[in-house]
């Protein structure tokens, strides 16, 4: 081996050499016209005389990627059949058992609260709109009141035959001496 890199060493000192006394190109500062035939013949020389250890250490290295790479392929598939025998060991422990229903008792207790918010809601937009339609009627009674006394009839009487309070869907779409309809809404 190491007459082989000693011959190396001499063909390359002969190829600086040929580079060397190539002759310049003129006007052109690093250029040099070199004798082709002479270059290609100490390149085909260097060639055969390298080692085949050279060639072999391609296909090594080739081979050795393939090999990590395959190995790199092994230890993912390990540390997921890990994760997943560690998850397995872990469901069947009483932590995990208490945790999970913990989560259940929580759910159940959101799920209640969110019963009990819809139901109030309820009350209350019934609340509402019962004090609305009230708020309503009486704003009613107050304007027939007010155009009785403009007419100088005696508001109370007046009132009181126009304009009656019904529960829902009573009397629904029933008309005054007017004309005009009388609803609950």
């Amino acid at each position: 081996m190491r007459e082989d890199m000693q011959y190396i060493g001499e063909i390359l000192d002969e190829l600086d050499a040929v580079v060397q006394d190539a002759s310049s190109v003129p006007m052109r500062r690093g250029l040099a016209v070199v004798d082709r035939t002479d270059l290609l013949s100490i390149l085909d020389e260097l060639r055969g005389s390298l080692p085949g250890e050279l060639a072999e250490s391609e296909v090594i290295r080739r081979e050795s990627r393939a090999i990590i790479a395959e190995a790199h392929e092994e230890a993912e598939r390990i540390v997921q059949e890990a994760h997943r025998v560690a998850e397995e060991k872990v469901r069947d422990t009483e932590p995990y058992r208490r945790a999970q229903r913990r989560a259940a008792e929580t759910i159940d207790r959101a799920e209640r609260y969110a019963q009990e918010v819809a139901s109030g809601s309820e009350v209350y937009q019934d609340r509402v709109m019962g004090q609305l339609e009230s708020w309503f009627q009486d704003s009613l009674i107050s304007v027939g009141e007010s155009r009785q006394e403009l007419s100088g009839s005696p508001a109370s009487q007046a009132a009181g035959e126009r304009i009656t309070r019904t529960e829902p869907g009573e009397d629904e779409g029933r008309e005054d001496e007017r004309g005009w309809r009388v609803s609950s809404a």
